[in-house]
């Protein structure tokens, strides 16, 4: 070593002086990395940290340094692993390539061997995966042993790596790298199913007892227990059940072997903690990983993809399979969830590129999008175009409403380009004005025009949550191991509109549950189980202060004086300061005019002629007609509802008589003239 640094450091002292700082950085940093050569990768390391100029040319490209760093760490991963394979199998291959068992005097494990998995020998011959990472825990891990503890259990929730750790303390048992009490020994992985196949009661608690006495006297053997809770209440042979966590404990406590086993934190609370079992063993908390970590996990398994889908990952590809994960994924954890969606993007890209395509961002995006059901693509120029005359695109349906429309276009926006915060619900509206001026169908509008779809709504009347017992309705009955109505539908479709209709009927227990989703963006259920709000639009509506804003816009007041004594009258009296605070916008809706009401009926016409068009015939409707339809669907107390009725009675109905009866035949026009009349006008025959 000091040979190649004198050698190297002679070679520095015939450069400039910018040049030397570059290579002796490169040895600095090979050396911090236990390398005694330098790579091109040292000395690209060592230029970038060291030059403004190259950190400002690559951040004008778009590589911000976070990413720099993650790239940095990709290659450096990959020769880890390269020189950390190599001496793997050169230490490897003096292992024997049979079970392991290195103690002074072999004893055979028939039974031990029927029910497990021998990680060393595993390990020795390449069959693990390398563990990326988890230094803290790793040696959180080994601390325990080197203290003199003998059993540990890994906490944590399914796919933040438990059992990748475990892979870990086997490989660094195979090249000793381990404290004294783990060293010469074999780590075997109890597999519970095997141990009570086909088992009673009586016959498993043998197996165990059985398989334990044969590693008391290997006096050589390390024990790891996947999912150590499946000890507890296990069914057997015959549909009896058995708890063999007792039985374990208490050979546990006799001290003749070491175990790693792992739980979830769920099983470990209901299970384990508390009891003998859990008196027995310490405990570690493995969490998810974060960013950095998670994507060099990615970095280190990315190759087994990229080999078997013959494909290429760019790194902002892992970056995204991380990121995009974290984000709209929310029912399983990081690295696991990450390395799914990384290998379904390979065989994505290959069936879309073919072979040798380098897969990006918008691949992952893809695919994640189909997973959570969010559009995640590239904002195209299309949907520019769409998004910049959002309002036009809300106003082929809203009738007036100028401000409610502006308003709900802009947090769109907002949304899509990204420039929100991204803990707190898309946007969050209150809807306030008389009955049937459009406040519903606005909703119904923002769930076709954003999320795709006017089903993509979740609609709660809030007159059935009008007692403190509701809440249990909303987030489910504790100890039932279900969640509530509200939080399962959002769980399941987390992206969407949540409208809350007649919000001002719902109990202030309620409304407390709202303050929580309007500011964190999340909700716990009765099970325990975080439901995400952060891709939902939350629509309020409300009739408070309806018969004032009637009276005021009779008047000519002005919206903005009529929303300021909303504010501070009115609603102060339903709703606390703090709970109004966290809309993004209070939005008045005016009465409508009779204007309105015509455009409604034109608008609601439109649809029946398209309906009619479907069956190749023309429908049309005199103005005279349309007025008529205007002036009985008007009622200012009821807005544009009765409207409807209106259509169905003196249109619809008068339509499909008409149909049935075959007096109308396809190519023939139908027209609606005053008074109701409505004559056929037969086609000319071919």
């Amino acid at each position: 070593m000091h040979e190649q640094l004198s050698v190297a450091s002679g070679f520095a002292e015939s450069v400039d002086p910018t040049g030397q700082q570059v290579i002796l950085g490169a040895m600095l940093h090979a050396l911090l990395h236990g390398r005694t050569v330098v790579s091109p990768v040292d000395l690209f390391v060592s230029a970038y940290r060291s030059s403004a100029f190259l950190q400002e040319l690559f951040y004008e490209v778009g590589v911000e340094d976070e990413a720099m760093e993650g790239v940095l760490g990709w290659l450096q991963t990959r020769e880890i692993l390269r020189a950390r394979w190599q001496e793997f199998r050169k230490a490897g291959g003096l292992k024997p390539k049979k079970n392991m068992n290195r103690a002074m005097t072999a004893v055979a494990t028939p039974m031990l061997d029927r029910v497990s998995e021998d990680m060393t020998s595993m390990a020795a011959r390449g069959g693990i995966s390398m563990l990326i990472g988890r230094d803290t825990e790793m040696e959180r891990v080994l601390r325990v042993f080197e203290g003199g503890g003998r059993s540990v259990v890994l906490v944590g929730p399914s796919g933040v790596g438990k059992q990748a750790i475990v892979n870990g303390v086997a490989e660094l048992m195979v090249k000793e790298q381990v404290p004294d009490m783990l060293k010469d020994r074999r780590l075997v992985s109890i597999d519970v199913g095997r141990l009570v196949a086909g088992a009673t009661p009586a016959e498993a608690e043998e197996r165990l007892l059985l398989a334990l006495s044969e590693v008391a006297r290997s006096r050589n053997i390390a024990l790891a227990i996947p999912n150590i809770d499946d000890m507890v209440g296990i069914s057997t042979g015959g549909g009896q059940s058995l708890d063999l966590s007792s039985l374990l404990a208490t050979e546990m406590e006799k001290g003749y072997f070491v175990a790693i086993a792992t739980a979830t934190p769920q099983a470990y609370r209901s299970a384990i903690e508390g009891t003998s079992l859990g008196n027995a063993l310490t405990k570690v908390d493995i969490d998810e990983p974060g960013k950095a970590d998670a994507i060099q996990v990615l970095a280190g398994s990315v190759g087994t993809a990229e080999a078997q889908h013959q494909v290429v990952f760019s790194y902002a590809a892992l970056e995204a399979c991380v990121d995009l994960t974290a984000r709209y994924v929310h029912d399983q954890y990081l690295p696991e969830k990450a390395l799914r969606v990384l290998d379904e993007v390979a065989l994505y890209t290959k069936q879309q590129k073919g072979v040798g395509a380098l897969v990006g961002r918008e691949e992952v995006a893809h695919v994640v999008s189909g997973i959570a059901k969010v559009p995640l693509t590239a904002v195209t120029t299309d949907e520019k175009e769409k998004l910049l005359n959002l309002e036009d695109r809300l106003h082929e349906r809203m009738i007036g409403q100028d401000e409610a429309v502006r308003m709900v276009a802009s947090a769109l926006r907002r949304a899509r380009a990204e420039l929100r915060s991204g803990k707190r619900p898309i946007a969050n509206f209150l809807f306030m004005g008389p009955t049937g001026v459009g406040k519903t169908e606005l909703a119904k509008t923002i769930a076709e025009s954003y999320f795709g779809s006017e089903d993509a709504m979740i609609r709660l009347d809030m007159s059935e949550y009008q007692d403190a017992g509701s809440i249990h309705r909303m987030l489910g009955v504790p100890g039932s191991g279900q969640g509530g109505v509200f939080t399962e539908a959002v769980r399941q479709s987390p992206f969407g509109l949540v409208l809350l209709d007649e919000l001002e009927k719902a109990h202030a227990d309620i409304l407390n549950l709202f303050l929580q989703v309007f500011d964190d963006g999340r909700l716990t259920d009765a099970i325990g189980r975080t439901i995400d709000f952060t891709q939902t639009i939350i629509v309020a509506t409300s009739n408070v202060g309806a018969q004032f804003i009637q009276d005021e816009i009779r008047k000519g007041t002005s919206i903005e004086r009529i929303k300021t004594h909303l504010i501070e009258e009115e609603l102060s009296k339903e709703y606390r300061p703090e709970f109004l605070n966290r809309f993004d916008g209070i939005v008045v809706f005016k009465p409508l005019s009779p204007e309105d009401v015509t455009a409604i009926a034109k608008l609601m016409l439109g649809r029946v002629i398209a309906t009619m068009e479907e069956k190749g015939i023309v429908f049309s409707v005199t103005d005279a007609a349309l007025k008529e339809l205007a002036v009985a669907g008007y009622d200012p107390q009821f807005g544009a509802r009765p409207l409807r009725r209106v259509i169905q009675e003196r249109v619809e109905d008068p339509l499909a008589t008409l149909l049935l009866e075959e007096r109308a035949k396809r190519r023939d026009t139908i027209v609606l003239d005053a008074g109701g009349e409505m004559r056929v006008e037969a086609a000319k025959e071919l």
